[in-house]
């Protein structure tokens, strides 16, 4: 190549356009600066290879078109010199410059694969990509002398000096994001205590949120163009996503370098594992209706979410996701669909249904599984998803209802997606239908219509985001206060009934309270009402407020209050500096060590999504966990989303679950008011059928109180910590079909596989159901006619 320039310099320009080093140079520039660099900025803008494999070339759209301005800049200067198109001489000479910086720079960052490459250009040419750098710098380097060339004598040439700076500085400025992030990734996960908060700051201020989102799929290190970094693994650099955005980095999409639809695709490496994990592209939910029927006097209802999905990807595909049950709801129901045709689980304990279902997705079968995740959290797994039908599942919930207005009304919530690893379409609604014989009051959205049949019927669409707490939230009316509901027990209804009463209870006043705030970047809007419900604390206990930031900020001491403190903090609290994602673990362990002396103490903690393993920063269980607990611990969470350190903290810890009906403010206010006075509550127990007699008001409802009695039958079992009592709880989950922290349900496709795991599926008969519209008036003209019959007889 050398030889060909020295070849051009030497000769004029008409000699050397008909010598054969002229012809040999210009197929050579077309081909290797022009064509090739072309070629390969497409075959990786559609494949990523070179992401996927080595290090990420063109980590942002303007960075892409620097790129693709080589090959461009490359052809007008090979046509202007070989037209003499004058006019465009400026032009060209500043593009070239442009080239060869840009080309000369991404030749040296390639310089470590050309022994590669020219091993690989055996297989399938593959290896010429690499070279494409390189390739065009030499064609840049034709081209100058060529433009030298072309203008006419005693024109002054244009320097190339312009092109190459700018070249330059606009790499630098698209280069810089990239590489603030890798620098501050590497400082937030492998620097100490001072470097990684320096690191988080960089990354806040300056970082690529796509760059940073990659890196939670692909390690950063596998990928880096640095050679000084070191490997940052997806799961360190997730918790570095939600400390620098303060959210789940499946919240959004996979970025689009990350896409696998070219030449090469790599699958779900988290499929049949224990978490949601990443999104899956092409994957969706293609639909979502959820219905249910409502007992307003036995304060319950049976709701059955059938969700289906599908793909727009080549191969199988796992749908995962995370739902958020309504608190004390339990699942009683699991159904998949397959060809056409409804399939009902099978119940067994937790590890042997996981085992089952793993087994069936190595064969890529028809396997459905769902299981608990802590406290009113299931995760629900489903494969294969392929291009075609929609895959369809159904899940059924028995669900308490949450007494309002002294008993008098009684409040329904809905459950929710809280973490999922496939996409929402933005017109995508929620069919939501519910019915209650009793008047359903004042639905968020939608119609509601009072049937001839007497049922109340609450019909509407929502979207994602709706479906959360406290924005659909169903009041229901009930018959009185001192209504009790019974009901034959499943097991043994000739010996057993289940009983519930609504009982006035009588809520102790803490002796202290810890609150405990958290300071991510999306509690901005909750921070005003937090601070208007601290004026409603009752003043007979102690307080002590923290805010879980970059580090702990104790924004009260612990000791008692007045109206004067109340306002004080109040403000603190409205202008406290909340920013990305913060780790929780810190605060916690604060609350923990100003547990009161003597008296009951309760923790309440007020957070959004805590997508971080628990305990990280301690080697093993932190001592503070092992330490005395608070009596009384409550969660308050402000929006949806994964949270694994409460999962943790409910099998260690006095755990419940603050129900969401309203503003965060309101809920607030009521959980203070409630202390020190009397609440209702439902009382549930187990009685034998000898000796008792219903009262005349009492209402007969349906088996789902039994399975709410026996959900939390086995909340009490497992709480002491016994193995008999264990054993027990989880018996009496498998025969009351339910999914809770000790059993899971799993549908396999055939019953030899049923066989080989050593599982059973629950008779269709026994599962429960919601009676369609239609059903409501068969029973009721059934009972008209039955009526009929009998008063005819009679006469």
């Amino acid at each position: 190549m050398a030889e060909i320039l020295v070849n051009e310099s030497q000769s004029g320009a008409a000699a050397v356009r008909r010598s054969p080093w002229f012809v040999v140079a210009s197929a050579f520039a077309w081909l290797f600066g022009v064509l090739l660099p072309a070629v390969t900025l497409f075959i990786e803008l559609d494949t990523r290879m070179c992401s996927q494999e080595f290090f990420d070339p063109l980590p942002n759209s303007f960075q892409a078109v620097l790129v693709a301005c080589v090959p461009l800049a490359n052809a007008l200067g090979l046509l202007a010199s070989r037209q003499r198109l004058v006019r465009v001489l400026p032009l060209a000479v500043f593009l070239n410059g442009v080239a060869l910086t840009l080309s000369l720079l991404y030749a040296l960052v390639f310089l470590p694969l050309l022994p590669l490459s020219l091993i690989a250009i055996l297989f399938m040419g593959l290896g010429l990509l690499p070279l494409a750098p390189l390739t065009s710098f030499i064609t840049a380097l034709i081209v100058r002398r060529r433009l030298r060339q072309t203008a006419p004598r005693g024109t002054p040439m244009a320097k190339p000096w312009l092109g190459m700076g700018i070249g330059a500085a606009a790499l630098l400025a698209a280069s810089t994001p990239s590489l603030v992030t890798r620098v501050g990734l590497q400082y937030a996960v492998n620097g100490p205590p001072e470097a990684q908060r320096l690191g988080l700051k960089w990354l806040r201020w300056m970082g690529s949120e796509e760059l940073l989102r990659g890196a939670c799929y692909i390690p950063i290190g596998h990928n880096s163009m640095l050679p000084f970094t070191e490997s940052v693994s997806t799961d360190e650099a997730r918790v570095v996503y939600y400390r620098v955005t303060g959210q789940t980095f499946n919240t959004l999409p996979k970025p689009e370098h990350l896409r696998s639809d070219g030449f090469f695709r790599w699958g779900d490496d988290e499929q049949g594992g224990l978490f949601v994990g990443g999104r899956v592209p092409g994957l969706s939910l293609a639909s979502s209706e959820l219905k249910g029927s409502v007992d307003g006097d036995a304060a319950l209802a049976y709701l059955e979410w059938t969700m289906s999905f599908a793909t727009t990807a080549e191969g199988q595909s796992e749908a995962r996701t995370q739902v958020a049950l309504p608190p004390g709801a339990v699942v009683s129901r699991v159904t998949l669909f397959i060809d056409g045709q409804e399939r009902e689980a099978a119940f067994a304990a937790t590890g042997k249904a996981r085992e089952a279902y793993e087994k069936v997705v190595q064969t890529r079968r028809d396997p459905l599984l769902v299981t608990q995740q802590g406290p009113d959290r299931i995760q629900v797994q489903c494969f294969p998803v392929v291009k075609g039908p929609p895959m369809k599942i159904k899940l059924g919930f028995t669900v308490p209802l949450i007494p309002r207005d002294e008993g008098r009304a009684a409040a329904l919530l809905l459950p929710t997606l809280a973490e999922r690893n496939f996409h929402i379409e933005k017109g995508l609604r929620h069919v939501v239908r519910v019915e209650s014989r009793r008047p359903l009051l004042a639905p968020p959205s939608g119609s509601l219509e009072h049937r001839p049949d007497g049922v109340s019927e609450w019909l509407t669409a929502l979207d994602d985001e709706a479906l959360s707490p406290p924005q659909a939230v169903l009041t229901v009316q009930r018959k009185g206060a001192a209504a009790t509901a019974w009901t034959e027990d499943l097991l043994d209804a000739r010996e057993y009934i289940v009983r519930q009463e609504l009982r006035q209870t009588p809520v102790a006043l803490p002796a202290r309270v810890i609150l405990v705030v958290d300071g991510s970047g999306n509690m901005k809007e909750a921070l005003p009402e937090i601070a208007q419900a601290l004026s409603f604390f009752p003043r007979g206990s102690e307080l002590s407020i923290l805010a879980s930031l970059d580090e702990v900020e104790e924004l009260l001491p612990p000791g008692p209050v007045d109206e004067a403190t109340l306002q004080r903090v109040a403000e603190r609290v409205r202008q406290l500096p909340v920013v990305g994602g913060q780790d929780a673990n810190s605060a916690l362990s604060r609350a923990w060590s100003q547990r009161a002396a003597q008296g009951r103490t309760a923790v309440v903690w007020i957070h959004g999504p805590q997508p971080l393993p628990p305990f990280a920063q301690w080697a093993g269980t932190p001592a503070w966990m092992i330490s005395p607990a608070p009596e009384e611990f409550l969660d308050v969470r402000v929006g949806e989303g994964p949270n694994p350190l409460a999962v943790e903290l409910s099998k260690r810890v006095p755990f419940r679950t603050v129900p969401r009906l309203g503003p965060l403010g309101q809920d607030l206010r009521e959980l203070f008011t409630s202390w020190g006075s009397p609440a209702p509550g439902f009382h549930r127990e187990r009685l034998h059928v000898a000796g008792w007699e219903p009262p005349p008001d009492a209402w007969k409802t349906s088996s789902h109180l039994a399975r709410l009695w026996a959900h939390n039958e086995v909340t009490r079992l497992t709480s002491t910590a016994s193995p008999e009592a264990e054993t027990q709880a989880r018996d009496w989950a498998i025969r009351h079909q339910l999914v809770t922290g000790l059993t899971g349900a799993v549908v396999l496709e055939r019953m030899q596989q049923y066989e080989e795991a050593g599982l059973r599926p629950v008779e269709p008969g026994t599962v429960p159901t919601v009676p369609e519209p239609e059903t409501w008036m068969l029973l009721a003209v059934a009972c008209v006619l039955v009526a009929a019959f009998r008063w005819g007889r009679g006469g």
